[in-house]
């Protein structure tokens, strides 16, 4: 089930990883660097199951794998 644009951060601090600013995410997905859906209402929505595709694009590495 897709998640809002605006849980990314929090999401990918969850697991681990550096959490990036809301608006880096917005301009990645707006800039279709990163896996995400702008919805027919406009809102920007991501796959949780992504995650580690966005987190590697995004070039962030969990606490784990430092």
């Amino acid at each position: 089930m897709h998640r809002p644009l605006t849980d990314l951060p929090a999401t990918l601090a969850a697991e681990g990883y550096p959490a990036p600013s809301y608006r880096l995410a917005y301009e990645q997905a707006r800039s279709a660097r990163i896996p995400a859906t702008r919805g027919e209402n406009g809102r920007w929505t991501f796959d949780p199951a992504d995650l580690p595709e966005i987190a590697d694009r995004l070039g962030l590495t969990t606490s784990a794998a430092a």
